[in-house]
């Protein structure tokens, strides 16, 4: 039974797989000497994955040299042995995305049976073999360090380098974002930063922010954002989640206190779970994530209506004067939007209608074919749907005034899709397999499922309207 379900982890890249990733695997390297620095030929050496138990092993060339072109990011131990010399084991050695590092191993003369550990500091690790300057995020960074909206592309602007909108000297646009070694920015607005699925904190296992000057084969631009994902152990872990943002906990803002207004009501959750653990002990895992999020916001909002004659066609004046609401310096109303008229009118209220006017006692249409609202209904029933005004702080107050109501909003979001207050479903599945010492695989998967009202779509500016929305489905697959 596990022959088959293997054969079938195998298979999912090779039929789900949308972009092959360029690996953000590190690579380690180095050389193998005795104690007169004389290269040795033929050592075995071993690095070992102390989370996953994966074994990958190599044998020194004839000038000692030895390479691992691709190592998952991890804790690992390496040793070199060979007969005649004592064995030598480096411990703790972190390896992080797409690092390339070099460690060298000095043998003694002695019997194998013996061997000499030396413990490898993570912030001490021998120099690089890259001139790529930047800031590794391990899981622990990225697990302790606070973020109110869970998007770890807000740790970006923790690092050097960064102003607002300038990224290593140039703009955020120019920014390259990768995942496992595929970008994942915006494919439709050019952001940088931005990518196409949410990042959840619980779903990077590091991230690695350059700076300058990048390598080559990264491409695009000097300023790169690396990402790996999280991937399973020997060891089964879990944790649930669940933040909150609550209007409750916040205090009123100095406008809303200066115009004597209650603070606007939010409410934000963010809630799910991730597992991880073995499937096959030393050789395949997996790994498992869903990130939930709902917000609703609630405010009092004045949108423009016309008053009741308004609506049916008839416009008011006073003329001499301009039509000014209860907080110009000339009002033509009160508070209630009945008309007073302004100390400068040179006459008493006036009114016309939009349809006619009246000659000699007789209605008289401005245009034969315009005598009332269409006969279709369409105007009237648009116009019934209007609301009729309870505000005239807003509007000329006499024709035009506001109604102020209580707006619900579930879900807000950008016309990009990238705010970090829609309402939201990811699941997130990672699957790696050790085919052999020589040969792994992985894939992983992220499925979203978006939905949020949006002020470029349209919100509705009076109650029972229509409201536009942003709808996303993006995906990303990837395969190595």
């Amino acid at each position: 039974m596990k022959r088959f379900f293997v054969a079938g982890v195998l298979l999912l890249p090779a039929v789900f797989v949308s972009g092959l990733a360029q690996t953000t695997n590190a690579t380690l390297g180095g050389t193998v000497s005795d104690a007169s620095r004389a290269v040795i030929p033929g050592v075995t050496v071993t690095a070992t994955n102390t989370q996953t138990g994966i074994v990958s092993t190599g044998v020194t060339n004839e000038t000692g040299a030895y390479n691992f072109p691709s190592l998952q990011p991890g804790i690992y131990k390496v040793s070199a042995e060979l007969p005649g010399f004592q064995t030598q084991v480096y411990n703790e050695v972190a390896l992080g995305v797409s690092q390339q590092v070099r460690l060298n191993f000095t043998l003694q003369v002695g019997g194998q049976a013996q061997s000499v550990e030396v413990s490898v500091a993570a912030d001490t690790l021998i120099a690089t073999t890259s001139a790529s300057v930047g800031v590794v995020l391990p899981e622990y960074k990225v697990r302790d360090l606070p973020l109110a909206t869970r998007n770890i592309l807000d740790l970006v602007g923790t690092t050097a380098g960064t102003q607002g909108s300038n990224f290593a000297g140039g703009r955020l646009t120019q920014l390259n974002t990768t995942r496992d070694g595929i970008p994942i920015s915006d494919g439709r607005y050019d952001v940088g930063a931005s990518t196409s699925t949410y990042v959840s904190p619980d779903l990077i296992d590091e991230m690695r922010v350059i700076v300058a000057p990048a390598d080559a084969e990264t491409g695009r631009g000097s300023g790169q954002i690396q990402m790996s994902t999280r991937s399973g152990t020997n060891e089964l872990h879990g944790s649930l989640f669940w933040v909150n943002r609550n209007s409750k906990l916040s205090v009123n803002s100095w406008n809303n206190n200066f115009q004597g207004v209650d603070k606007d009501y939010y409410n934000g959750n963010q809630f799910g779970g991730r597992v991880g653990g073995p499937i096959i002990k030393n050789k395949t895992f997996f790994f498992f994530l869903f990130d939930g999020q709902r917000y609703l916001a609630k405010s009092y909002f004045t949108g423009a209506v016309l008053t009741e004659l308004a609506r049916q066609g008839t416009f008011r004046y006073f003329p001499g004067v301009q039509n000014g609401n209860i907080l110009t310096n000339n009002p033509a109303v009160d508070r209630n939007g009945t008309p007073i008229k302004p100390a400068n009118a040179t006459g008493d209220l006036a009114s016309f209608s939009v349809f006619g006017r009246n000659v000699s006692g007789v209605f008289t249409p401005w245009d034969a074919n315009r005598a009332a609202f269409d006969t279709s209904g369409w105007i009237r029933t648009l116009v019934s749907r209007m609301p009729l005004p309870n505000d005239y702080t807003v509007g000329d107050g006499m024709n035009t005034a506001g109604i102020r109501w209580l707006r619900r909003i579930e879900g807000l979001d950008t016309t990009n899709g990238d705010s970090n207050n829609t309402n939201r479903n990811q699941y997130d599945v990672r699957i790696d397999h050790n085919v052999n010492a020589s040969h792994k695989a992985f894939f992983t998967g992220t499925w979203e499922r978006d939905w949020g009202q949006t002020a470029q779509a349209g919100i509705t500016n009076w109650p029972g309207g229509y409201n536009g929305s942003v709808r996303r489905r993006p995906r990303v697959l990837t395969g190595s």
